[in-house]
């Protein structure tokens, strides 16, 4: 179907014009214990429960992913943003290691059910996207619609050599072996997850690496590179999650970015073939987090996909 984006832009200012985002003040952040981890939560609006999850890097939590989505969708929606175990102000896990994406999402489900809801939308980033995905495929009662984010913790690897570019890339963005020892090192490695890196996400990404440095996070984060392999990080979707997208009875988004070395459109699109039911809009002039480099139009798609 052919599209008109200068009429797509112009209908997007006035709708959004017409409906600006609620003030971050209206935004409240909440505290519950979720399968015995105590959980910071961000919660705004109500109507029918959006769940978003952030992905897995160093000094990422569920504000400094959501902060310009929260109050967007919050119009139409009860939206909640959980940091997720050993993340933000969460519970770091009592053993002192990182929890791997395949055991996060019992923290996700735990979460749902220790705050009552029994259907609901997930948006996933990144690896946040691999939970989202994986929730619908086990829980299809629970869960209607999911929106995957530019992930490649869901999306198959591309075959041969053709993987080899965006695993250096990938292997530079999240180095925190030799990339995170200072913040100064830190910023400059994550700048490769944003083409903008306003200054706003910028000072999100300061305090929260003092945090990291202070709860262990970095340590965790170290143990588990030293660990890493990229072609089992793949398997795991390959295993767990690829061969049920065909009958996944949730409705699934494919949200990518368009300048995202770390996860290439070949990536995506690789994805969309193994789910053929399910719809994809690509941002342009986006790095890995489109939300924070393309926030007015990955709120309007979004919201809408999601009111559809």
């Amino acid at each position: 179907m052919k599209t008109n984006p200068s009429a797509d832009r112009r209908r997007l200012k006035a709708r959004d014009a017409a409906r600006p985002p609620l003030p971050a003040a209206t935004v409240k952040e909440n505290y519950v214990v979720a399968g015995g981890i105590r959980t910071r939560y961000f919660e705004a609006g109500s109507g029918p429960a959006v769940i978003l999850l952030h992905g897995s890097s160093l000094a990422i939590d569920a504000w400094s992913t959501w902060h310009n989505t929260i109050p967007a969708l919050a119009h139409d929606f009860r939206v909640l943003a959980p940091d997720l175990v050993g993340f933000g102000l969460s519970d770091a896990p009592v053993d002192g290691k990182h929890v791997p994406r395949l055991e996060r999402r019992h923290h996700v489900s735990a979460f749902i059910e220790a705050l009552g809801i029994t259907r609901c939308a997930l948006v996933g980033h990144s690896e946040g996207g691999f939970i989202a995905a994986m929730l619908a495929v086990e829980k299809p009662g629970l869960v209607d619609k999911v929106v995957v984010v530019s992930s490649g913790a869901t999306s198959p690897r591309l075959g041969g050599n053709e993987d080899h570019t965006w695993q250096a890339a990938a292997a530079a963005a999240y180095n925190v072996l030799e990339g995170c020892d200072t913040e100064e090192d830190f910023l400059r490695t994550n700048a490769r997850l944003s083409t903008k890196n306003p200054p706003e996400f910028v000072e999100l990404l300061k305090k929260n690496y003092r945090l990291a440095c202070e709860s262990g996070q970095l340590e965790r984060f170290k143990q588990a590179a030293r660990k890493k392999d990229d072609t089992e990080y793949t398997q795991i979707q390959e295993d767990h999650l690829l061969p049920h997208l065909p009958t996944m009875q949730a409705k699934l988004f494919i949200a990518w970015s368009g300048c995202d070395e770390t996860v290439p459109v070949a990536r995506g699109i690789k994805l969309l073939e193994r789910a053929p039911q399910a719809d994809m809009h690509i941002f342009a002039n986006a790095a890995h987090m489109v939300m924070i480099d393309r926030p007015r139009e990955f709120n309007g798609v979004v919201r809408d996909w999601l009111g559809s």
